[in-house]
């Protein structure tokens, strides 16, 4: 009842109440509920003390409450803690673990880097009568990959290959395929896609994605078009990621009319961009100075429901408008921002403020930088730079102190009174 009250702290000491000065011992159906309530309830270390007790309350708590807990260390970052648990747990015979067990560890370690830590876990299996399924190779072919050592990876695909007991799938297939496009080995990673296709490993959509996205970053549309041609004879039905990797493969070449009828071609297949895909060709429109397009895209974008704007897609195209000198309508942008609840970053208010700069608006710069410090968003060094540069071009030396005072913390925009300078020019833009 008081665990159900979310009163755990008192149901622990009601629990040890019952244990240390009553000599009741819970069983093992009560041990496991004890546990599984303090964890989610947040307090892991308290859940972990009960479970490492089982042994000395003559407990046999089903591997199922072990392995969870371990998951929820995992999940809070605190993998080295759910490791040492583990083989403590293990050594002092507090439960037997399954191949569940071992593949909540290893997945762990694997997350923070430490592959040498995986392989040793993967040979303890044996010890318990554990061997590895797929589950465990796909995360120890992934965990190797993701540091780099792809072709260990590969080494284990071959030996899965090879034995024919526990055949790969198309996660140890992609895996393998997206560690040699992150390297740039293309021709590698076609080597293990047509292994696969002739061994009867059947791709998905995420295969030809990476694939797809390897070439779009090397550079060679050519065969990211080919492997697109591909996915649809072979009906694998592709997905916004597929659109968003091809277009971003053309926005990198150069090649804004290939993007462009790309993202027509999606809608035939009746698939809405994304905010990433947005992001992608308005970057790119901005790139090439194009504002008009990018502006379009925007506006797009806002009209949509589903996807919220962000500083990041709109940032590129504040920064043309401000290089092109239209301020203005930078300023319009930034207000269509806020008006959906979009919170401007630093790199906003930056270009703002050198955009304004530029223009010779120095009050309306003033204004943007008093509403980044007071909005809690803590200018970095080259906006200060930037903006005590302008300042001093404009022959306002006393905003270059009050700046500088901002800038190390000495005081905030809220106590400092406007400078007389600040205070007698006109503030065309209300923010």
């Amino acid at each position: 009842m008081l665990c159900q009250s979310s009163r755990h702290t008192d149901a622990l000491k009601l629990f040890d109440q019952m244990t240390d000065q009553s000599g009741h011992f819970p069983n093992a159906r009560f041990l496991s509920f004890l546990a599984g309530s303090c964890a989610n309830a947040g307090f892991l270390d308290a859940a972990a003390a009960l479970l490492s007790k089982a042994p000395q309350f003559g407990c046999c708590v089903e591997a199922y409450a072990y392995n969870k807990l371990m998951n929820s260390f995992i999940g809070c970052g605190r993998v080295q803690d759910a490791v040492a648990l583990f083989e403590g747990w293990i050594q002092g015979g507090a439960y037997s673990p399954d191949v569940w067990s071992f593949n909540v560890a290893i997945k762990g370690v694997c997350q923070v880097g430490d592959v040498q830590k995986a392989l040793e876990l993967v040979e303890r299996m044996a010890e318990f009568g554990c061997s590895p399924d797929t589950v465990t190779n796909n995360i120890l072919v992934g965990g190797l990959c993701r540091v780099k050592e792809v072709s260990r990876g590969r080494e284990v695909l071959r030996r899965l290959q090879r034995d024919g007991v526990c055949m790969p799938n198309v996660v140890t297939y992609t895996s393998v395929i997206s560690g040699y496009c992150k390297s740039g080995r293309m021709e590698d990673a076609m080597a293990v896609y047509n292994d696969m296709i002739g061994c009867g490993t059947t791709p998905n959509a995420v295969t030809y994605n990476v694939l797809i996205n390897g070439y779009g970053k090397a550079g060679n549309m050519g065969s990211a078009v080919a492997v697109y041609q591909q996915m649809i004879l072979r009906r694998c039905p592709p997905d916004v990621v597929t659109f968003s990797t091809l277009i971003d493969g053309y926005c990198r070449c150069g090649q804004l009319d290939d993007a462009m009828r790309t993202w027509t071609e999606m809608s035939q297949y009746q698939i809405q961009p994304n905010a990433h895909t947005f992001s992608i060709i308005i970057l790119s429109f901005c790139k090439q100075n194009r504002s008009a397009e990018a502006l379009r895209f925007l506006k797009e974008l806002n009209m949509r429901t589903d996807i919220a704007p962000r500083a990041f897609i709109c940032n590129p195209v504040i920064d043309v408008l401000c290089k092109g000198g239209k301020v203005d309508e930078a300023n319009l942008i930034l207000m269509e921002m806020e008006g959906k609840g979009c919170r401007p970053d630093k790199y906003t208010y930056t270009i703002l403020i050198i955009g304004h700069c530029m223009k010779g608006r120095i009050s309306e710069a003033i204004t943007f930088f008093n509403k980044m410090v007071d909005t809690g968003c803590s200018p970095d060094s080259i906006t200060v730079n930037s903006f005590i540069g302008c300042l001093l071009k404009a022959g306002m030396p006393s905003e270059v102190d009050r700046i500088m005072k901002i800038a190390s913390g000495s005081t905030s925009s809220s106590q400092e009174v406007p400078s007389p300078v600040s205070q007698s020019i006109d503030i065309s833009v209300a923010v």
